[in-house]
């Protein structure tokens, strides 16, 4: 294949990959479902082969897993698995935290209370889909303006293997609310300039997901 073709080639497993992710975030496609090929070839309009390709990338990712002879199926994530996650998700976003308190606009800070009530406005509606959403906005907001791009790195990687997870841990009653609660003291501590208590804020509230998270779990 010559450079050109294999530029195409390329881009078209990166989209398709990008399209996979997208549906796994948005729980289209949830935990130990099957990847059927010839259906996403339709849907696409393509050939399977960006299809497998970008499987094997998400398998890196650790979104996918292949299995010899079956096919490749949305990777089920056990308990332990997402405690060890959420640990290492505690401390990076407690650092986004003091990085945004030395790096972060009025203009971004305004955009973060933006996004809170937003989210206020789901709850009261009770739209779990829309906060959802709002709520990884909220998120990927604040690690890109930490402007630290190793840290958006390992964080994105590690959040795209949370939302296996963590969808499930807004789904009990009052959870939606609690959880924008936290939001509201992260944004506050963010205006007041304090790098200690943002970044407490944080941890805080990444504790609290794991803590509802496996509260839905008992309830199940």
């Amino acid at each position: 294949m010559d450079q050109i073709g294999q530029r195409r080639s390329s881009t078209l497993t990166s989209i398709v990959r990008e399209a996979i992710e997208n549906m796994i975030i948005s729980g289209e496609l949830s935990s130990g479902d099957r990847i059927n090929e010839s259906a996403l070839a339709a849907r696409f309009n393509i050939s399977r082969g960006p299809i497998r390709e970008a499987c094997r990338g998400l398998e890196n990712a650790g979104l996918i897993r292949n299995v010899a002879n079956q096919g490749a199926y949305v990777r089920e994530m056990s308990l332990e698995e997402a405690r060890a996650l959420y640990e290492v998700r505690r401390a990076l976003t407690a650092l986004v935290g003091e990085l945004l308190v030395e790096r972060a606009s009025d203009e971004t800070l305004d955009e973060l209370q933006r996004l809170v009530e937003c989210m206020a406005r789901a709850v009261e509606e009770d739209d779990l889909s829309t906060y959802y959403n709002l709520n990884l906005e909220f998120h990927n907001t604040m690690v890109a303006n930490a402007d630290n791009p190793a840290l958006e790195r390992y964080y994105g990687d590690i959040v795209k293997q949370l939302h296996l997870f963590r969808r499930r841990g807004l789904l009990q009653h009052g959870n939606l609310r609690a959880s924008n609660e936290e939001h509201v003291k992260i944004v506050e501590a963010l205006r007041r300039r304090n790098a200690s208590e943002a970044a407490e804020a944080l941890r805080q509230h990444v504790i609290c997901g794991w803590q509802r998270m496996v509260g839905t779990l008992e309830e199940s």
